[in-house]
C-alpha cells in the first residue's frame, strides 16, 4: 500500500463507474453497517510468491465477520507510522469503525514518523506486555521490526501486517495492497483509450518497494499496446525533486501525451503545464490518490488516479486479526487480503469519468474526524 509513498514512504479497475448524476460523495460515518469489497487474496506459501508475500493472487470479495460471530471481547493493539496526514487519519478511522462494529477493544498508537523504528518496536513490546491478543502493524520499516514481530508471535500474539508491508514470514495475516495492482490499473486505463499515446512514468524513489512494484505493474499493463512508454524517471517524492524531473521530461519529449506519477508529481506538474499552456495537451495520471490529487481531478487538471482505499484496507486488517483469533478464516490458506484498487477519474477521462459518483468514504475519514486512541469492547 503506498500509504507510505502517498504520505511519505508507504505504502490505494473493474470498479470504474460511468457518468453519474450525484454530487461528489463525501465520506460519511457509518460504523455499524455491514460491508463487503472486491479484493485480492494471496497464498503466501504458493509457488512464485516472494518474501513479504509478494506475488499473484486470486480475485474475489472480502466479507467480514458479523458482530454476532465474536465470542470474546478481544484486545487489538495497533501501531502506525504517524497521524500527520489524511491517509493515516483515514487508517485510524477505518480501524476505529471496524473495532466498534465488531464490539472488540482497540488501543491505537502512532510512532511519530518513519525514522522512529525504536519507538515502534517499543510500542509492539508494550502491546504484548499490556495483554493484547492481536497487533496490527502499519510498519515504519519492512525489515527492522521483524525481531519484535517474531518475539510477539512467540508469545502467542496474533500479528497482522497492514498498509506498508513487512518481510517477516511469522506474521499470520496481511492487509497490504500490492502496488503492482495500482500501476496496472493506471496502465489499463490508458490502454482502454485505444489510441497511440506517448507516456512518461515518474513512479517515485528508485529501490522503494511500492514505486518499483507500481512501475512493474504499469509497464506490464501497457506492453504490446498503443501506449508507448518513452521515459521512466525515478526520484524522491519531495516537490523540488519531482519538479526537476517534470521539467527534464518536458524538455526531452516535445510530443508527450501523458505523465504518470506520484501525487507530488501530479501536483507540481499541473502547475507547470498550466504555466506553459499544456494542460489540454498532456494528461496527468496519479499512481495513488490523496485529497490534493482528488481535487485536481475534480478541477479538470488531472485525469485519473487509483486509490488503495486505506479505510477499507485497515477494516480488513482488524477483521483479519479477529478472524485469526476466532479461527474463522475467510479463505483457508490465504494470508494476504486487500481491496482492489479503485479508480477516480474526472471529466478529461471521457467514458471513464466517475467523479460525480466516486465514493471517497473508502479512502478518507469523514469530515471533522478526530483520531481515536482507545475503543472499549462492547459489554455482553
Amino acid at each position: 500500500m503506498k500509504l507510505a509513498g502517498a504520505t511519505g514512504a508507504l505504502l490505494s479497475l473493474a470498479l470504474l463507474g460511468g457518468c453519474g448524476s450525484k454530487s461528489p460523495a463525501e465520506p460519511k460515518a457509518d460504523e455499524t453497517a455491514d460491508w463487503s469489497i472486491p479484493a485480492t487474496f494471496i497464498d503466501c506459501d504458493a509457488a512464485g510468491v516472494e518474501r513479504g508475500c509478494i506475488g499473484k493472487g486470486e480475485e474475489g470479495t472480502y466479507k467480514p465477520l458479523a458482530a454476532s460471530d465474536i465470542t470474546k471481547p478481544w484486545k487489538i493493539c495497533a501501531t502506525v507510522p504517524h497521524l500527520k496526514d489524511e491517509v493515516w487519519v483515514a487508517v485510524n478511522y477505518g480501524m476505529t469503525a471496524e473495532t466498534r462494529r465488531l464490539g472488540v477493544e482497540m488501543q491505537f498508537n502512532d510512532a511519530g514518523g518513519y525514522t522512529e523504528v525504536t519507538n515502534q518496536v517499543s510500542q509492539i513490546e508494550n502491546c504484548v506486555s499490556n495483554g493484547a491478543n492481536a497487533i496490527v502493524i502499519g510498519a515504519v520499516s519492512q525489515d527492522s521490526l521483524n525481531p519484535a514481530i517474531e518475539a510477539a508471535v512467540a508469545k502467542g500474539v496474533v500479528v497482522v501486517d497492514a498498509g506498508n508491508g513487512v518481510t517477516s514470514p511469522k506474521v499470520q495475516g496481511r492487509a497490504v495492497v500490492d502496488y503492482y495492482e495500482m500501476g496496472k490499473a493506471v496502465g489499463e486505463n490508458l490502454v482502454k483509450q485505444n489510441k497511440a499515446l506517448r507516456v512518461a512514468l515518474l513512479p517515485g524513489p528508485a529501490g522503494a518497494g511500492w514505486s518499483e512494484r507500481s512501475a512493474k505493474g504499469f509497464k506490464e499493463a501497457v506492453a504490446g499496446s498503443q501506449v508507448q512508454l518513452v521515459d521512466t524517471k525515478y526520484g524522491e517524492t519531495g516537490k523540488e525533486v519531482q519538479l526537476r524531473l517534470v521539467e527534464d521530461t518536458l524538455a526531452s519529449h516535445k510530443d508527450l501525451d501523458a505523465i504518470v506519477g506520484t501525487a507530488v508529481t501530479v501536483d507540481v506538474a499541473q502547475a507547470v503545464l498550466n504555466e506553459r499552456s499544456l494542460t489540454d495537451k498532456i494528461g496527468l495520471y496519479g499512481t495513488y490518490l490523496n485529497p490534493t490529487t482528488l481535487d485536481l481531478i475534480k478541477a479538470g487538471r488531472a485525469v485519473c488516479a487509483p486509490t488503495e482505499q486505506p479505510v477499507m484496507t485497515f477494516r480488513i486488517a482488524v477483521d483479519t486479526a479477529v478472524r485469526l483469533l476466532e479461527k474463522k478464516p475467510l479463505k483457508e490458506g490465504f494470508e494476504r487480503n486487500a481491496p482492489r484498487p479503485l479508480m477516480a477519474c474526472g471529466e478529461k477521462a471521457g467514458s471513464a469519468n466517475n467523479i460525480k459518483s466516486f465514493d471517497a468514504s473508502t479512502s478518507f475519514a469523514p469530515k471533522g474526524w478526530k483520531p481515536v486512541t482507545t475503543v472499549k469492547a462492547k459489554s455482553n
